[in-house]
């Protein structure tokens, strides 16, 4: 008996003790949730909402001869028109479109028609924003402009409703349209009809002193180096105000100048980087954002002068995923078609088996391409492309400058093959890529299917958007000498502390200042 007492009283006590152990883990870890959310409950209550104020300053390096909106040419000028001037319509960053100085667009007329009414919105001088101002900016696009702006409106008509109330009349139906209208910059009527377009560039600072966008032109002037800055401040009437108080950009000679100016924290941000340099850009200071552009760089055959299979050997022996690793890094995708990966995700299209597409390069060591000669135009990304295509399969290659490629070696059609890149914006525009007398179809094939399969996209039904872009890629696939290589991603470095930014797919590099109002300084919590 005596001996089960104490068996008990020992059971008890080990009990009690694994009981007062369990308690005390209890409290500790009561204690560390207590400390947590107490944490949490600071940071909640001091965290920087965004707030107003800061400047943001950009390095970019091409020459800005123009901020007009009717004259501005390379990136980094329509960039600042994008900065300073608004649409009816703007890309919203995740592939659509959405209003911008339009409050609604209603299609009329079994879509050959448009009624658009607009915001109550101000210029920066707190004159309002009428019809009468998107009326001039589409005459002087009809009377004093010239290449796509002009091609894409020349034939459409517009119409006053009321002071805030027009009206287009398309020609033919073309579901293009409200994307065109995202190209044009409306202007301030008032102001540039005091200057006849010839004394535009005389004037420009004057002209370009009234805007609608988030922030105005402030003043220009020269650094160090002979280096231009632009600097721009708030618009005051934009709505929603702006949190960024000024941009300003700096103007380098070229991206290294321009990078070194990033090292030593001259500026903030610079876009277009190659993914050579992202090593050494700071981690701790500088973030990398990839925006997707609907672009594609490939391998174009003239078929005057190359052999039609070419293209169909070469297609099957290239190791894309090589190509692409040694080229740009993790900065491009492979691109089997004219649409690559992310593109089709963003149409919800059909993607083929990227694992069995990445596997299948068949050994070329039984074609001969050497007696083939391949055109390069003198771009970084481009020569590297060239470079890995002769290493591997023993092409020719020929260097030439851009300007004499765009001017007269595509014109002429003066080359066996060619590597360029192609841009086919958001809602695809591709008809000048495949119609044969565009100087912009480098392969000389008669497309007429692809042709009308195109212009039936343009004017059809869009519920069967997908549809159609399928059916375009499959044709182009299988009937044209092509060889799609790539899709490199515009690769924008910002400083860390830089929030709000949130584009993830855009047409082109110049529209990364949209929705720059809502870009913000941001200032670190407490803990």
């Amino acid at each position: 008996m005596k001996k089960t007492l104490i068996k008990i009283y020992k059971l008890v006590k080990e009990i009690r003790e694994i009981e007062w152990l369990l308690i005390s883990i209890g409290i500790i870890l009561s204690i560390l949730l207590l400390i947590i959310s107490f944490k949490n409950l600071i940071n909640l209550a001091f965290e920087k909402k965004p707030k107003y104020g800061g400047i943001y300053r950009e390095g970019i390096y091409q020459k800005i001869n123009s901020i007009n909106p009717f004259l501005a040419q390379n990136q980094s000028e329509l960039a600042i028109v994008n900065l300073i001037y608004d649409s009816l319509i703007r890309p919203d960053g995740k592939g659509g479109y959405e209003y911008e100085i339009a409050k609604n667009i209603i299609p009329i007329e079994k879509g050959l028609g448009y009624e658009v009414e607009l915001k109550n919105l101000y210029w920066s001088n707190g004159a309002k924003i009428t019809s009468d101002d998107v009326i001039t900016t589409f005459s002087i696009i009809k009377s004093y402009t010239s290449g796509e702006l002009f091609n894409y409106f020349k034939d459409v008509k517009i119409e006053k409703i009321d002071n805030y109330k027009i009206k287009f009349i398309l020609p033919t139906k073309d579901n293009l349209f409200l994307q065109k209208l995202s190209f044009v910059k409306i202007i301030p009527s008032k102001e540039w009809v005091k200057y006849p377009p010839s004394e535009w560039q005389n004037n420009e600072e004057n002209i370009i002193k009234v805007s609608s966008g988030p922030f105005i032109f402030y003043k220009k002037y020269k650094i160090k180096n002979d280096i231009n800055v632009f600097e721009f401040k708030r618009n005051e009437y934009y709505n929603p105000k702006p949190y960024l108080d000024k941009i300003i950009i700096y103007e380098y000679p070229d991206i290294k100048t321009a990078y070194e100016a990033l090292k030593i924290k001259e500026i903030d941000g610079i876009g277009g980087l190659s993914f050579d340099y992202l090593d050494s850009v700071s981690k701790r200071s500088f973030k990398v954002e990839k925006i997707i552009l609907p672009r594609v760089i490939a391998l174009f055959f003239n078929s005057k002068k190359v052999k039609e299979d070419i293209a169909k050997k070469l297609d099957l022996s290239l190791n894309r995923n090589e190509l692409v690793k040694e080229v740009f890094g993790d900065t491009a995708e492979p691109s089997y078609s004219i649409f690559s990966p992310s593109i089709k995700k963003l149409w919800n299209l059909k993607e083929e088996n990227l694992e069995v597409l990445q596997n299948t390069s068949t050994n070329p060591t039984n074609i001969n391409f050497s007696e083939i000669t391949i055109t390069v135009p003198d771009n970084f990304y481009l020569l590297k492309i060239g470079n890995y295509l002769q290493k591997k399969f023993g092409f020719k290659i020929k260097s030439e400058s851009s300007f004499n490629i765009i001017n007269q070696i595509i014109p002429n059609k003066d080359f066996e093959s060619l590597i360029f890149g192609i841009s086919y914006k958001l809602i695809p525009d591709l008809l000048s890529f495949f119609a044969k007398d565009s100087i912009l179809h480098l392969t000389g094939i008669d497309s007429t299917e692809i042709i009308k399969k195109i212009q039936d996209f343009n004017s059809g039904d869009l519920n069967n958007f997908s549809k159609y872009l399928e059916e375009i890629e499959k044709n182009i696939k299988n009937k044209e000498p092509i060889v799609f290589i790539a899709n490199n991603f515009y690769i924008y470095i910002l400083p860390k502390n830089l929030k709000g930014f949130d584009l993830k797919y855009l047409n082109e590099p110049s529209e990364r200042f949209i929705k720059v109002e809502n870009w913000y300084i941001y200032e670190k919590t407490i803990f």
